[in-house]
């Protein structure tokens, strides 16, 4: 008998089940670690009205569970990376994109009452137990994952690479747990009035998206391979025993409502915080762009910019105040860095001069952390009544990694209006079908977007020969 039975049948009696308050140890870690998550992702999604509903279908399907009483908070991530997981203590977390992907409410209860019982089944804090020996300095550690054990994200793919994020090697969930969290999860869809085949939707879902993005990028997909499904159950696997498990049991699919709550979702990366086309990263609001050196991967999390590179290379951009004087500025900047980290007390080899029209300031510190040794390259840009600050740490002797990372900052730049005005903020928009309108007319609406029938199909949960039926509301992407 599962907890979710047994407390049903306490609560009945009146008894109030012994594992209904989360542990001390586990609130303590969600709260130490949800500001990290949110830097990671860019922050919340600004949208009070969206917040409030997801936070109101997760009290829904809280409240059908064995820990009803307890404090939860649902945030959604203003990323556009297809991704949801938890953390101790109650915190769920999914993102805008998972957001564009779902195509009713149903679906989006799926997704929450999975995590939901990743945390009620303690699966979160028994991994992190079992990978403890791979914490990498106050990261997020074991605890963060997708839907998927990874799933299709920076995160998933920095374990595979073995790269170091700022939350280090992210650990997996084993299968067992990934099986009994969908079980568990439709048995929460249930209880709570939704349709319990919803978790296989989503699944499959998730598992079209991963295929477009592999065709996209001129990969080959595999379902029972694919790397992002590395360690886990198959999603064809996983959707037969939620088909399995959720027979034939009807319920609510809250397609208009859903579809109304994200009409006008910001679709892709947010231009607030900058984004890459290609190789290059364009900040339209703060009008600068550069390109990042071929070898070397951007994270844009909230409050700066991470560019991880080979030998656990890492540049990190970010902002600060001119005083008028680059060289004082930097050394000030050096000040800042523990004496301890430094072997000489002062930043040197200081040079002042000029990229793309623009005042620098650039020099070297050598640094000593734990036996290991560094050479730290600071460099100030004097751009828009600002500094840009870049630092960058490569191991002592590593010249290529150090070469790449300068002609990154070398191509710092202003971006031009015409580079502004080509690339518009995409949103989610929600269309009724008419009657004669076809797939082909409604894609046609999106190819200034450069979007394709098979996006069209993915976004909207089509399959590949599905008509449109008219009346059917459709999501679309629009300026």
């Amino acid at each position: 008998m599962t907890r979710f039975f047994c407390a049903i049948i306490l609560l009945l009696a009146g008894v109030n089940p012994a594992f209904a308050e989360w542990p001390a140890e586990s609130v303590a870690m969600g709260a130490r670690d949800h500001p990290k998550v949110l830097q990671r992702y860019s922050g919340e999604v600004q949208n009070p009205a969206l917040t409030a509903y997801v936070a109101r279908i997760g009290a829904q399907v809280v409240a059908v569970s064995a820990r009803a009483d307890e404090h939860w908070k649902f945030t959604v991530l203003d990323s556009a990376e297809v991704n949801a997981f938890a953390l101790p203590g109650g915190y769920v977390y999914l993102t805008r994109g998972l957001l564009a992907l779902a195509n009713n409410e149903s679906e989006l209860a799926a997704v929450l009452a999975h995590e939901i019982t990743h945390i009620i089944e303690a699966h979160v804090e028994a991994r992190q137990a079992a990978q403890g020996d791979a914490l990498v300095d106050g990261a997020l550690s074991a605890l963060v994952t997708g839907i998927f054990g990874g799933g299709e994200n920076r995160v998933g793919d920095a374990v595979r690479q073995g790269v170091e994020t700022a939350f280090g090697q992210i650990g997996a969930y084993s299968k067992a747990q990934e099986f009994a969290a969908d079980a568990g999860g439709i048995e929460l869809l249930r209880a709570a009035g939704y349709r319990p085949a919803a978790q296989a939707d989503f699944l499959a879902a998730m598992a079209g998206n991963a295929a477009l993005k592999a065709a996209l990028a001129g990969r080959e997909y595999d379902a029972a391979n694919a790397p992002i499904f590395a360690l886990h159950p198959a999603p064809a696997e996983r959707q037969l025993q939620a088909l399995a498990l959720a027979g034939n049991m009807s319920g609510r699919r809250g397609t208009e409502d859903y579809l109304a709550a994200i009409n006008g979702l910001i679709f892709g990366e947010n231009h607030r915080g900058g984004f890459m086309v290609g190789r290059s990263f364009i900040h339209p609001e703060l009008e600068f762009f550069f390109e990042v050196a071929e070898g070397l991967r951007l994270q844009n999390a909230a409050r700066q910019i991470n560019i991880f590179g080979p030998n656990r290379s890492t540049l990190i951009m970010s902002g600060g105040a001119d005083t008028g004087d680059l060289g004082a500025d930097l050394r000030a900047w050096a000040q800042q860095i523990p004496r301890r980290d430094r072997q000489n007390r002062n930043i040197a080899n200081i040079r002042l001069l000029e990229i793309n029209g623009l005042d620098v300031a650039t020099g070297t510190l050598s640094l000593r952390k734990r036996g290991q040794r560094s050479t730290l390259r600071m460099t100030v840009i004097r751009f828009n009544d600002g500094l840009i600050r870049f630092a960058g740490t490569v191991r002592r002797g590593d010249e290529a990694s150090a070469d790449l990372q300068w002609q990154t900052v070398q191509s710092f730049s202003w971006l031009s209006e015409e580079g502004m005005s080509e690339y518009p903020q995409t949103y989610i928009s929600v269309h009724k079908v008419a009657a004669g309108e076809t797939v082909e007319d409604l894609v046609q609406r999106m190819m200034a977007h450069g979007f394709s029938q098979a996006q069209f199909r993915v976004l909207n949960g089509l399959a590949s020969d599905e008509e449109l039926q008219v009346g059917r509301l459709v999501k679309l992407v629009s300026f």
